[in-house]
């Protein structure tokens, strides 16, 4: 239940059940004075004390309901805070091979409709439950001390009332998270095509995925057309009942005055406290597709929470690495699965202090996933990896990926000005660290055309060209200067002019770095002091560039096929 806790939590539930009792309290004062005011009618005497005790009863409810509201309100956004708070914090703890099974619109749908239905149910039921039961327990003690076969009665219709709710209730609970469920699949699936719109019409694939998206929403129409009428027949039937109840009671109320067990206003106080003791069922009902979606969303967003992190993950007493221009890399004996399918099997690699390597193979060979290991999104199935002759799994996750950096294929721009895309891995960085970072990168030219430099604001990466981006990944990484340097297929889709500038811009970030280089263009991987060839996992050839075009093996006939050598 960690969701519902942050700072004065349980001070604003205290406020909010004070407010609620003494709402319900001063709701069930009212109809007594009533009903004496009723029976003095007609006999001479002083009016004026009741009419007093009356107005003041309605202002302190009026004042008890604000302040309620008021620390509701206050209670329901700082909850919607929080969970916010640990959502995004559980996003960062969480490893990439299992942050991979959740898809994006199912985590946008978690931080926008699921905490709003939690949100919404609370402020909906919270209240209403807890002053709605201090409602029919003091209702019923007085109707008791008014006429107890009637309030006998009205308890039993009131218990009918309850049976139908709940029985509606049990049988739409699993409609209301299937629909959950779709709707964030349906979420998941436009997001899917929004940010895929290029490939969709360079396919001429909108006329299926139209289709597909018409198939989803009426999955999702038809689902959430019978969850809400089946949940809406909660209300009308519990009002009818109630209704009912009302009826019965005045019958009765009647028959009772006639007989002189009651006055008329023993009847008049009576049939108040009727509305008073049916009205928490009704309210409550009402209410309850609101608190099944917003159980439903709790149960989402719980199961996120509580999936496992990191196994092993360093404590923030744990090791750290010294400070140091580069450090050795070590796989020793490594094993590594897909699901239940062996991937990478007893995998050893040596990388010395500052050496350039290059790893290379066909799509799918497990370049990538060995990158991935080292960097600890992805945790090994045993054996070891070693930075400095230390197992990573005992370096403090942040200072492990903190002296590593990576240069991307796929590299990500955030909104913000180009000078704080470029200090992104160090936000207290001058402008003068930035622009002498952007020199090295050969990104220094295209940032002063922009219209305002390197104050220029970006909203997405595609106000730049893919080789700008790069440029300023580079740049990025020219401002930390880590220790382990990772370039992953940096200069695909690049155009000849702008690889020459980012080749350039590679030697000087690699010149004491331990580098890994992944690469398709075998022709940027020529200087480096050795390369591994890997194929489903496993090493097939290590040398350099000269001695493995000698070996005239598996390297070399990649190297033909690219330069037809």
């Amino acid at each position: 239940m960690k969701l519902f806790k942050f700072k004065f939590s349980k001070f604003y539930i205290l406020l909010i059940i004070i407010f609620s009792v003494l709402s319900a309290g001063l709701s069930i004062t009212y109809p007594v004075i009533i009903g004496n005011l009723i029976d003095k009618l007609g006999i001479n005497t002083t009016l004026i004390n009741y009419f007093i005790s009356l107005a003041l009863i309605f202002i302190f409810l009026f004042i008890s309901n604000f302040l309620l509201n008021y620390f509701l309100t206050s209670y329901a956004t700082k909850l919607s805070r929080n969970i916010r708070t640990i959502l995004f914090n559980k996003i960062n703890n969480l490893p990439l091979s299992i942050l991979e099974n959740f898809e994006k619109g199912e985590i946008i749908n978690m931080f926008s409709t699921d905490i709003e239905n939690i949100s919404n149910g609370t402020m909906q039921s919270v209240s209403k439950i807890i002053s709605g039961i201090f409602t029919i327990i003091l209702a019923t003690y007085i109707m008791i001390t008014l006429n107890i076969p009637l309030t006998v009665l009205l308890i039993f219709l009131s218990l009918l009332m309850f049976v139908i709710s709940k029985y509606i209730v049990s049988h739409t609970n699993n409609m209301f998270v299937k629909r959950a469920d779709l709707l964030a699949k349906l979420n998941a699936y436009t997001d899917e095509l929004i940010s895929g719109k290029k490939t969709l019409d360079n396919f001429n694939y909108n006329e299926i995925s139209s289709k597909n998206f018409k198939e989803k929403n009426s999955e999702l129409y038809n689902y959430g057309y019978k969850t809400q009428f089946y949940s809406s027949l909660t209300n009308p039937s519990t009002r009818f009942v109630s209704n009912l109840s009302y009826i019965i009671i005045a019958m009765l109320g009647i028959i009772f005055c006639k007989n002189g067990n009651l006055t008329i206003g023993n009847i008049s106080t009576f049939l108040i406290y009727t509305n008073l003791f049916t009205r928490p069922f009704n309210e409550i009902t009402a209410v309850f597709s609101e608190i099944q979606t917003a159980i439903a969303s709790y149960k989402r967003i719980l199961k996120f929470i509580t999936t496992p992190i990191i196994e092993n993950l360093p404590s923030s007493n744990s090791i750290k690495l010294p400070e140091k221009p580069n450090y050795s890399i070590e796989f020793k004996n490594v094993y590594f699965s897909y699901t239940d399918k062996p991937f990478i099997q007893d995998f050893n690699l040596y990388i010395p202090n500052g050496k350039s390597i290059a790893i290379v193979g066909k799509t799918g060979s497990g370049k990538t996933t060995i990158i991935n290991l080292l960097n600890r999104f992805y945790e090994i199935s045993s054996g070891e990896i070693l930075i400095d002759n230390t197992n990573i799994k005992k370096i403090n996750i942040d200072n492990l990926r903190k002296n590593i950096g990576m240069v991307l294929q796929d590299t990500k721009i955030f909104q913000g000005t180009i000078s704080e895309n470029i200090a992104y891995g160090k936000p207290t960085a001058s402008i003068e660290e930035i622009k002498q970072a952007s020199k090295l990168a050969f990104a220094d030219s295209f940032i002063e055309k922009l219209p305002d430099g390197y104050d220029t604001y970006i909203s997405n990466s595609d106000m730049l060209s893919e080789g700008e981006v790069q440029l300023l990944n580079i740049a990025r990484i020219m401002i930390i200067k880590p220790p382990i340097l990772i370039l992953d297929e940096a200069t695909s889709n690049i155009d000849l002019l702008t690889e020459d500038m980012i080749k350039k811009a590679i030697l000087k970030l690699t010149e004491n770095s331990t580098s890994i280089i992944i690469a398709h263009r075998l022709s940027t991987i020529k200087n480096c002091d050795f390369i591994v060839f890997i194929e489903d996992g496993n090493i097939v050839e290590v040398g350099t560039h000269d001695e493995l075009i000698d070996k005239k093996g598996a390297y070399y006939n990649m190297y033909k096929s690219q330069f037809n050598a």
